[in-house]
Protein backbone atom coordinates (compact mmCIF):
# COMPACT_ATOMS: atom_id res chain seq x y z
CA UNK A 1 0.00 0.00 0.00
CA UNK A 2 1.74 3.35 -1.11
CA UNK A 3 1.78 6.48 1.74
CA UNK A 4 -0.67 8.38 0.04
CA UNK A 5 -2.85 5.11 0.68
CA UNK A 6 -2.07 4.92 3.66
CA UNK A 7 -2.46 8.36 4.64
CA UNK A 8 -6.40 8.15 3.60
CA UNK A 9 -7.13 4.94 6.04
CA UNK A 10 -9.05 5.47 8.83
CA UNK A 11 -6.91 3.68 12.28
CA UNK A 12 -9.59 1.37 12.69
CA UNK A 13 -8.14 -0.80 15.87
CA UNK A 14 -10.13 -0.43 18.55
CA UNK A 15 -8.16 0.80 21.75
CA UNK A 16 -8.35 1.04 25.19
CA UNK A 17 -6.77 4.16 26.12
CA UNK A 18 -5.53 7.28 23.69
CA UNK A 19 -2.06 5.97 25.17
CA UNK A 20 -2.40 2.90 23.31
CA UNK A 21 -3.69 4.02 20.16
CA UNK A 22 -0.58 6.73 20.05
CA UNK A 23 1.91 3.79 20.77
CA UNK A 24 0.37 1.08 18.54
CA UNK A 25 0.20 3.59 15.58
CA UNK A 26 3.55 4.64 16.35
CA UNK A 27 5.16 0.78 17.01
CA UNK A 28 3.36 -0.24 13.58
CA UNK A 29 5.09 2.41 11.57
CA UNK A 30 8.34 1.72 13.25
CA UNK A 31 8.78 5.11 14.58
CA UNK A 32 10.83 5.74 17.81
CA UNK A 33 9.05 8.30 19.87
CA UNK A 34 11.58 10.91 18.95
CA UNK A 35 11.00 10.46 15.29
CA UNK A 36 7.35 10.65 15.51
CA UNK A 37 8.07 13.91 17.51
CA UNK A 38 9.81 15.36 14.93
CA UNK A 39 7.53 14.83 12.04
CA UNK A 40 4.89 16.04 13.97
CA UNK A 41 6.75 18.87 15.61
CA UNK A 42 5.83 18.20 19.22
CA UNK A 43 8.63 17.64 21.82
CA UNK A 44 9.69 13.71 22.46
CA UNK A 45 8.36 14.18 26.19
CA UNK A 46 4.88 15.14 25.29
CA UNK A 47 4.73 11.81 23.19
CA UNK A 48 5.92 10.32 26.73
CA UNK A 49 3.78 11.67 28.79
CA UNK A 50 0.84 10.83 26.50
CA UNK A 51 2.13 6.93 26.13
CA UNK A 52 2.63 7.03 29.93
CA UNK A 53 -1.17 7.93 30.31
CA UNK A 54 0.33 11.23 32.15
CA UNK A 55 -1.30 13.56 29.36
CA UNK A 56 -4.81 14.09 28.40
CA UNK A 57 -4.19 15.49 24.90
CA UNK A 58 -6.82 16.87 22.85
CA UNK A 59 -8.19 16.03 19.47
CA UNK A 60 -6.08 18.17 17.62
CA UNK A 61 -3.01 17.03 18.91
CA UNK A 62 -4.14 13.42 18.91
CA UNK A 63 -4.68 13.63 15.11
CA UNK A 64 -1.53 15.47 14.21
CA UNK A 65 0.57 12.36 15.74
CA UNK A 66 -2.01 9.30 14.04
CA UNK A 67 -1.52 12.18 10.78
CA UNK A 68 2.40 12.19 11.75
CA UNK A 69 2.95 8.31 11.44
CA UNK A 70 0.87 7.88 7.92
CA UNK A 71 -2.87 7.27 9.47
CA UNK A 72 -6.37 9.25 10.05
CA UNK A 73 -8.51 9.71 13.00
CA UNK A 74 -12.14 10.13 11.72
CA UNK A 75 -13.68 13.52 14.13
CA UNK A 76 -15.57 12.62 16.49
CA UNK A 77 -19.57 12.58 15.87
CA UNK A 78 -21.01 15.19 18.44
CA UNK A 79 -23.00 13.92 21.03
CA UNK A 80 -26.69 15.00 21.10
CA UNK A 81 -28.13 14.75 24.63
CA UNK A 82 -32.11 13.46 24.83
CA UNK A 83 -34.35 13.41 27.18
CA UNK A 84 -34.53 9.55 27.75
CA UNK A 85 -31.14 10.08 29.38
CA UNK A 86 -32.78 12.56 31.74
CA UNK A 87 -34.58 9.46 33.55
CA UNK A 88 -32.09 8.28 36.48
CA UNK A 89 -31.39 4.54 38.05
CA UNK A 90 -33.01 5.64 40.79
CA UNK A 91 -36.24 7.32 38.93
CA UNK A 92 -35.58 10.93 39.58
CA UNK A 93 -34.92 12.96 37.25
CA UNK A 94 -31.58 14.15 36.30
CA UNK A 95 -31.86 18.32 35.92
CA UNK A 96 -28.58 18.96 34.65
CA UNK A 97 -29.21 16.62 31.91
CA UNK A 98 -33.36 18.23 31.32
CA UNK A 99 -30.91 21.49 31.00
CA UNK A 100 -28.81 20.14 28.63
CA UNK A 101 -31.33 19.30 26.20
CA UNK A 102 -33.50 22.94 26.45
CA UNK A 103 -30.23 24.82 26.25
CA UNK A 104 -29.52 22.46 23.56
CA UNK A 105 -32.87 23.03 21.75
CA UNK A 106 -32.69 27.07 21.84
CA UNK A 107 -29.26 26.54 20.35
CA UNK A 108 -29.86 24.11 17.75
CA UNK A 109 -33.27 23.49 16.99
CA UNK A 110 -32.50 20.83 14.43
CA UNK A 111 -31.55 18.46 16.83
CA UNK A 112 -35.07 18.62 18.74
CA UNK A 113 -36.58 15.90 17.24
CA UNK A 114 -33.74 13.88 17.75
CA UNK A 115 -33.48 14.86 21.71
CA UNK A 116 -37.06 14.14 22.59
CA UNK A 117 -38.05 11.28 20.18
CA UNK A 118 -36.58 8.51 22.52
CA UNK A 119 -38.99 6.45 24.41
CA UNK A 120 -37.75 6.83 28.27
CA UNK A 121 -38.55 2.92 28.46
CA UNK A 122 -36.63 2.48 31.74
CA UNK A 123 -38.05 5.48 33.52
CA UNK A 124 -40.90 5.38 36.57
CA UNK A 125 -43.94 6.36 35.31
CA UNK A 126 -43.88 9.69 37.03
CA UNK A 127 -40.65 9.95 35.64
CA UNK A 128 -41.41 9.53 32.12
CA UNK A 129 -44.76 11.47 32.21
CA UNK A 130 -42.32 14.61 33.28
CA UNK A 131 -39.69 14.38 30.41
CA UNK A 132 -43.37 13.84 28.03
CA UNK A 133 -44.58 17.20 29.44
CA UNK A 134 -40.42 18.43 28.84
CA UNK A 135 -40.96 17.24 25.09
CA UNK A 136 -44.12 18.32 24.53
CA UNK A 137 -43.46 21.69 25.50
CA UNK A 138 -40.06 22.03 23.33
CA UNK A 139 -41.82 20.64 20.38
CA UNK A 140 -44.48 23.39 20.96
CA UNK A 141 -42.32 25.89 21.22
CA UNK A 142 -40.18 25.24 17.97
CA UNK A 143 -43.40 24.21 15.94
CA UNK A 144 -42.80 20.78 15.44
CA UNK A 145 -44.75 17.18 15.93
CA UNK A 146 -45.27 15.26 19.07
CA UNK A 147 -43.18 12.10 18.91
CA UNK A 148 -46.01 8.87 19.26
CA UNK A 149 -44.80 8.25 22.97
CA UNK A 150 -45.18 11.68 24.54
CA UNK A 151 -48.26 11.54 22.85
CA UNK A 152 -49.42 8.92 24.25
CA UNK A 153 -48.76 9.60 27.86
CA UNK A 154 -51.08 9.86 30.14
CA UNK A 155 -51.38 13.13 33.01
CA UNK A 156 -50.44 12.14 36.22
CA UNK A 157 -53.53 12.17 38.77
CA UNK A 158 -52.15 14.29 41.12
CA UNK A 159 -49.92 17.67 40.42
CA UNK A 160 -46.37 17.22 40.47
CA UNK A 161 -44.04 20.23 41.21
CA UNK A 162 -40.40 20.63 42.32
CA UNK A 163 -40.17 21.29 46.26
CA UNK A 164 -40.56 24.18 47.26
CA UNK A 165 -42.65 27.07 49.70
CA UNK A 166 -46.17 27.10 49.03
CA UNK A 167 -45.52 30.81 47.71
CA UNK A 168 -42.99 29.37 44.78
CA UNK A 169 -45.36 26.01 44.14
CA UNK A 170 -48.64 28.66 43.33
CA UNK A 171 -45.81 31.05 41.01
CA UNK A 172 -45.07 27.33 39.10
CA UNK A 173 -48.59 26.49 38.75
CA UNK A 174 -49.29 30.07 37.54
CA UNK A 175 -46.49 30.08 34.90
CA UNK A 176 -46.25 26.18 33.84
CA UNK A 177 -46.84 26.47 30.02
CA UNK A 178 -49.81 24.84 29.03
CA UNK A 179 -48.02 21.72 26.69
CA UNK A 180 -46.59 20.89 30.69
CA UNK A 181 -49.57 21.79 32.67
CA UNK A 182 -51.50 18.98 30.22
CA UNK A 183 -49.61 16.57 31.85
CA UNK A 184 -50.10 17.69 35.49
CA UNK A 185 -47.01 18.92 35.99
CA UNK A 186 -45.83 22.56 37.06
CA UNK A 187 -42.41 23.28 35.84
CA UNK A 188 -41.83 27.15 34.89
CA UNK A 189 -40.23 28.32 31.48
CA UNK A 190 -36.92 29.60 33.70
CA UNK A 191 -36.41 25.96 35.25
CA UNK A 192 -36.78 24.15 31.82
CA UNK A 193 -33.83 26.65 30.11
CA UNK A 194 -31.83 29.89 30.69
CA UNK A 195 -34.01 32.03 28.12
CA UNK A 196 -37.63 32.03 29.12
CA UNK A 197 -38.04 34.85 26.69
Amino acid sequence: MGEQNQKRCVYAIKMSSTAELIRTARTSRGLTQRALAARAGVEQSTIARIENGDADPTWTTVNRLLESAGFHLAEPIPTVPSLAEAATDDGDVDWTMIRAVTDRAERFPADIALMIGADPTDATATTAVILAAIGAYLAERHHLRVPRWIRHARPLDQPWHLPGTPRMVERARRETPPAVARFNVWLRPDILHRDAS
